[in-house]
């Protein structure tokens, strides 16, 4: 082809010897104006050229073939070269006199086996025309159009140079695979939870797409490199083979950049850290090629060169993790042998990837240490149980998969002088600021409690009304039971069971021997309602208890599942309470906790056990 406007609508045929021998071909072109022309040329033999007289001299149309920028030739039956214009034989890297008359698959040894001569093929066999897109050569990259139209019985081929083309292509769709990563980054990163998962999703990222593996560290402390702990966060290789390479080569990742912790380097250590000081004015370092010689030279411990002479890396960028409020780490790519060293726009990317994962560290750092706070203040409030009288107390918690130890269930147990008080409940919400307003809730409750020996139904109305009074905006399920026991009691250790639930479950409870149950009774509005309602009512509920029964309280995560009915829980849970009866009250709690919840719970869930002892 050689360039045109859009064609016209006729079609001409022209008829000419193109070369010294008895081979005809039928051109086909089409004109365009007075302007530039698009001629393709297509196949078959004409046996009579006086039919078409007059329309193009043969002269003419072998110096129009000569003119393309395209290679063109005509290959017979044998396979042999008829003709070929000049660019056909500039790129064979040959002349036309070599050319002609020899057979294709010596000119072009490269071509036996490959796509151009499938195409060659099954255009002579089929009778029909073929195209293929092949890449001729590496550098300078070189790719070709071959294309053949049956020529009697022979070939008309030609060859376009579309390395242009080609190269807006890939172009295009490496902006469109990197637009791609940059759009997916934001969802990744943006739901990491803690600092691992977010450095682990940023490696994730950046392998395969833009480099061969990497590491990721956080740099904590100061917001200098020279005055910080370096340590390993995260690290991903394409071939997952080869992860334990890098687990050995990133715990060493610190004494590149950690200086003032390592000792002092030899010569060969200081030349080869020298390759980082970029790092510390938050530039990023690029090494195009020796990666594997510079961070051999960087590192001191054996295992970590071993790691490295085996993935051999060719190439290397660490770009700086940067936060609101200062540098919080480090992004190590690598590339192996055999992949080109990342270019001006791969760093770019890099750089861009880097800081969206700056951002995502810290705001994961921020929100574990607000975790760290949250568990601590949550540990401060689920203390071990009181001894109380007559009886013997256990207690779990376990953290919703999510929540990561943080939540707003809790347990209580404290002493009244008409008996002990068990208490559970639950606060809306899963996080931190849940665990801040459960502890307000407990020490609200917890307070009245011990003032003075409150029954159940009115204690839980106080504490509605306190939670008003104090501002405290939140609401809050809970269930508060006591163990009363009166002189028919003492001899026999049985007791009753007084208790009154603010939307909470309701207590379970089994006797040795005897069958679970739950225990009847109507649940009045959730704490902290009361300045909606304008009060509230609070019932109170007594069941007898045989001595040696055992009483379960627990918050919902132990029952409630997506999907199924809280019913359906509840009996679940009753016999489990029942198969379990016999077990010590320790060894119960965690039989039952073993079969109700999955391996990776929705919710929290706390759970208190109470056993009876016999008078």
């Amino acid at each position: 082809m050689v360039p045109a406007h859009s064609p016209a609508s006729s079609t001409r045929e022209i008829s000419s010897h193109v070369t010294g021998g008895d081979t005809t071909c039928r051109l086909r072109w089409w004109a365009v104006g007075a302007g530039p022309h698009t001629v393709r040329v297509v196949g078959d033999r004409v046996e009579d050229v006086a039919a078409a007289p007059g329309l193009l001299s043969p002269e003419r149309a072998e110096a129009l073939l000569e003119a393309l920028p395209n290679g063109f030739a005509l290959l017979d039956a044998d396979w042999r070269f008829t003709w070929v214009n000049a660019a056909s034989a500039r790129l064979a890297g040959s002349t036309r006199e070599a050319m002609v008359g020899s057979v294709v698959w010596d000119v072009l040894p490269g071509s036996r086996g490959s796509a151009v001569e499938g195409a060659w093929r099954t255009a002579m066999a089929q009778q029909r025309e073929t195209v293929v897109e092949v890449h001729a050569s590496v550098d300078p990259p070189l790719w070709l159009e071959v294309r053949a139209w049956p020529d009697g019985d022979g070939l008309a081929t030609s060859t376009t140079d579309v390395t242009a083309r080609h190269l807006d292509r890939e172009a295009a769709e490496r902006s469109s695979r990197r637009n791609g990563l940059l759009t997916r980054s934001g969802a990744e990163l943006g739901g990491a939870v803690g600092v691992r998962e977010a450095s682990e999703r940023l490696a994730h990222l950046v392998v395969p797409a833009l480099a061969d593996w990497c590491v990721v560290s956080e740099v904590e402390g100061d917001d200098q490199l020279l005055r910080g702990a370096v340590r390993t966060a995260g690290w991903w290789h394409r071939d997952s083979r080869r992860l334990p390479l890098v687990a050995r080569l990133a715990l060493e990742t610190s004494a590149v950049v950690d200086q003032p912790r390592a000792s002092t380097p030899d010569g060969a250590q200081a030349a080869a850290r020298e390759v980082f000081q970029p790092l510390l004015q938050g530039r990023p370092v690029v090494l195009t090629r020796g990666a594997a010689d510079v961070m051999a030279a960087a590192v001191t411990d054996p295992g970590a060169r071993a790691a490295i002479a085996q993935l051999d890396p060719s190439s290397l960028v660490v770009v700086p993790l940067r936060g609101r409020y200062g540098l919080v780490g480090l992004l190590s790519c690598y590339t192996d042998q055999g992949r080109p060293a990342p270019d001006a726009e791969d760093v770019a990317l890099i750089t861009d990837l880097a800081r969206r994962g700056g951002l995502a560290v810290e705001s994961a750092r921020l929100r574990d240490e607000q975790q760290r706070l949250g568990e601590a203040l949550q540990r401060s409030l689920l203390t071990a149980p009181p001894l109380l009288p007559g009886c013997e107390v256990a207690v779990r918690y376990v953290p919703a998969a999510h929540s990561a130890h943080v939540g707003g269930d809790w347990y209580d147990a404290f002493a009244q002088p008409a008996g002990p008080v068990l208490v559970v409940g639950d606060v809306v919400g899963h996080d931190s600021r849940a665990a801040a307003d459960m502890g307000q809730v407990r020490g609200i409750l917890r307070g009245l409690g011990v003032a003075d020996d409150t029954p159940p139904a009115e204690l839980l109305a106080r504490v509605d009304t306190a939670m008003a009074s104090l501002g405290v905006e939140t609401t809050a399920t809970a269930v508060v039971a006591r163990l009363e026991r009166e002189a028919q009691h003492l001899t026999t250790g049985g007791a009753v069971l007084r208790w009154c639930s603010a939307g909470h479950l309701p207590p379970l409870a089994v006797e040795p021997g005897g069958p679970a149950r739950v225990l009847p009774g109507r649940s009045g509005l959730l704490l902290g309602m009361e300045q909606l309602t304008g009060g509230s009512v609070r019932n109170e509920h007594v069941a007898e208890l045989a001595p040696g029964s055992t009483v379960l309280l627990c918050t919902d995560g132990l029952v409630e599942r997506r999907g199924t009915a809280l019913d359906a829980g509840l009996e679940q849970l009753r016999a489990a309470l029942e198969a379990f009866r016999d077990l010590p009250l320790q060894q119960l709690c965690d039989a039952v906790v073993r079969r109700l919840l999955p391996a990776h719970p929705e919710d929290d869930v706390a759970l208190l056990a109470v056993r009876l002892r016999p008078a």
